[in-house]
């Protein structure tokens, strides 16, 4: 009978090493590589002018209720009027006449047209996951229609601590403000 013969299993091992120490390269090269799309991007200067939005009082909004809840936007637009909004009409419901479609689901629609685009941009803010949906109103009058999410108005200093964020500033004015929106853009 013949002896059983040894199994050498250093080849195997430095095999196996050799193919880990490759496939590590080859994560490491693609983790740290460049994203040629960020390459191609210009970079913006830094002298930009800040973006900015109009204060609460040059916005004139008209609260809405879309939903079945009594009262919800005569609140609302009390807490707004308290914000600096202007709203010289009472909160009624949400019917056709306003572009309402029935009962929003979500938070809410800032319906609002060409002049009043600023205004609902800083409506937003107060309205976070709100729709914005653009009109053909020939006015600068923002409708605000309240959905079944809707819970409250975001308080001033969390509007003030996203408006920062967003490096967005106030300014008192009546007219379109300069590079307003809340992305960055060269």
């Amino acid at each position: 009978m013949t002896s059983p013969t040894k199994r050498r299993p250093l080849p195997a091992l430095a095999f196996l090493l050799a193919l880990c120490l490759l496939a590590a390269l080859v994560w490491w090269r693609v983790l740290h590589r460049s994203d040629s799309k960020a390459a191609d991007k210009p970079t913006c200067p830094t002298s930009q002018a800040p973006k900015t939005l109009p204060e609460a009082a040059a916005i004139t909004v008209t609260v809405l209720n879309s939903t079945k809840r009594k009262g919800l936007a005569a609140a609302t637009r009390l807490v707004l009027v308290k914000d600096g909004f202007r709203s010289p009409g009472k909160a009624v419901n949400d019917d056709k006449s306003f572009g309402g479609h029935g009962q929003i689901a979500g938070v809410a629609e800032i319906r609002y047209g060409p002049d009043s685009a600023p205004g609902a941009q800083l409506l937003a803010y107060y309205f976070p996951g709100a729709k914005l949906v653009k009109t053909d109103a020939t006015d600068s009058t923002v409708l605000v229609s309240l959905g079944a999410t809707f819970k409250s108005v975001a308080t001033p200093a969390a509007v003030a601590a996203a408006l920062k964020a967003d490096g967005i500033t106030l300014v008192r004015t009546t007219g379109t403000p300069q590079g307003s929106g809340s992305s960055p853009s060269c």
